[in-house]
């Protein structure tokens, strides 16, 4: 080999050093950043007229791991789903209350039962009456509650839907300039591993939501579509269409696209989660939020009306109460009117003590002894009315069924089932969201190890590199202290 062949040798391997050493130190500087993947420089031999002249780097690579990526991908989408589940159950069985509290849906129903009991004790005594009058207003306070806060709970689910397609029409965008990007930058023979990261880090957004397939196409181009192959981004990013309801009611619904309440769409084609078209995406956060919306919040708030309906008919009935009349409303009121079966949707909201015996309105809690549509005062002494009403609470009948619940049921009864079924599905979220997230931790865990940083990897390549680094010195010094003796000659 000529001293010429020597240096530039020397040469080319110090200019690979270089560059080692730079895909390196980024390698370290990212090591605990998400979506990086570890960049790797690959060398060949440089072969100038067909001899050997040192090294060349043909390229710097990012190390992927396709398959377990989208396995992790899918994780993140389905633990988002259980998360939004668990969230709202949560929300919902606080709403109710567990069983011991003192402010629980049962508590409240076992306090008016105590109170028409002391009251059919001594119904002569004022102070009764106006705790049992209290109790009823308690009551049915707790019910408005767990209504408010079902529609609470869909009205956020409903924003929320909006904010996360607003997420995904951002991040498609994106991805389709990203693309666009990485084809000028590989035409120009430029590093496009920087853009890639990028992209990986909206395409993980994007997967959170919406659970997604990802194509690699010519000159590093990225399609992605939905699990049911409806094409989301290319080169042209599709946008989804969904229109968020300002206010929702118990009575809104989706019905499959002729209810009160948007469903999502793109192109034209209905992708809602749970809805009929034979695109409906299943899993990711964003099927957990219309699950949330259509289906955990409209089940409480139904059963909620149904145990309100029950409560208002035991009570309304010339049975317990003689001196009502034919379509008068009885203790508890549909906001001061008899209810009416037809109207039960959104009742729990709306259940009121009758005015008549609410003091706030200017009634006579007197009246649970002498009826609501006494003339007169009755016997001071006459505990039937409340005794009547007791009976009608705790006696096991099937007046208004609780969705979920069995019939024959007293009062106390449905209002335990309500909640348990509650705690129920909470405790069952619970554990499938735990189950999830574990699956989710050891994917990514899996991910990081092929395709991240390793540290101690890193440090062990970069002493390496110096040595190779120093070794080519040599050779240049040698070749130098070469040239000069032949200066010299």
């Amino acid at each position: 080999m000529s001293i010429s062949n020597a240096l530039n040798s020397a040469l080319s391997g110090l200019t690979a050093n270089s560059k080692l050493t730079e895909i390196t130190s980024g390698n370290l500087a990212n090591a605990l950043t998400d979506s990086y993947g570890r960049r790797i420089v690959s060398l060949a031999p440089s072969v100038v007229g067909g001899v050997g002249n040192g090294v060349a780097v043909v390229g710097i690579d990012r190390a992927a791991n396709p398959e377990l990526t989208s396995a992790r991908r899918l994780a993140d989408g389905e633990l988002a789903d259980g998360q939004a589940r668990l969230d709202a159950l949560a929300r919902l069985d606080r709403s109710l209350g567990a069983v011991g509290d003192a402010d629980s849906l049962s508590a409240r129903v076992a306090a008016f039962e105590g109170a028409l009991r002391q009251l059919a004790e001594t119904p002569e005594l004022v102070p009764r009456q106006g705790a049992a009058a209290s109790a009823a207003q308690d009551l049915a306070t707790k019910l408005n509650g767990i209504s408010t806060e079902s529609a609470r709970v869909r009205q956020v689910a409903d924003a929320e839907i909006a904010r996360q397609v607003d997420t995904v029409n951002d991040a498609l965008a994106k991805i389709a300039r990203i693309n666009r990007q990485v084809q000028i930058f590989a035409a120009s023979g430029r590093d496009t591993t920087g853009l890639i990261d990028q992209r990986e880090r909206l395409v993980d957004t994007v997967a959170s939501i919406v659970p997604i397939r990802g194509y690699q196409r010519a000159h590093g181009v990225l399609e992605l579509t939905t699990a049911e192959g409806l094409t989301l981004v290319d080169n042209r990013a599709r946008e989804l269409s969904f229109t968020p309801s300002p206010v929702i009611t118990a009575d809104m619904r989706y019905d499959g696209g002729t209810g009160a309440l948007s469903g999502v769409s793109i192109g034209g084609v209905d992708i809602t989660p749970g809805g009929p078209g034979s695109q409906a995406i299943a899993g990711g956060s964003l099927a957990g939020q219309f699950t949330v919306r259509d289906q955990i919040g409209t089940e409480l708030s139904d059963r909620a009306d149904a145990l309100a309906a029950d409560l208002i008919t035991r009570l309304a009935t010339p049975t317990v109460d003689p001196t009502l009349g034919p379509g008068d409303p009885g203790l508890f009121t549909d906001r001061g009117l008899a209810f009416d079966p037809i109207n039960q949707a959104g009742l729990a909201g709306r259940i009121a003590v009758n005015a008549l015996v609410d003091p706030a309105a200017g009634g006579d809690p007197a009246r649970l002894r002498d009826g609501l549509g006494a003339a007169a005062p009755g016997p001071a002494a006459n505990g039937d009315l409340p005794r009547a009403m007791l009976d009608a609470l705790t006696t096991p009948a099937t007046t208004v069924t609780v969705p979920g619940l069995g019939t024959q049921l007293s009062l106390a009864g449905a209002a335990s089932g309500l909640v348990e079924l509650t705690a129920f599905d909470r405790v069952a979220a619970e554990g499938s969201a735990a189950a999830l997230s574990s699956t989710r931790v050891t994917l990514a865990t899996a991910e990081a190890q092929a395709i991240g940083v390793d540290s101690d990897a890193e440090l062990q390549a970069l002493i390496q590199i110096e040595q190779a680094y120093a070794a080519n010195v040599q050779v240049i010094q040698a070749a130098s202290r070469m040239l000069n003796e032949l200066l010299r000659v």
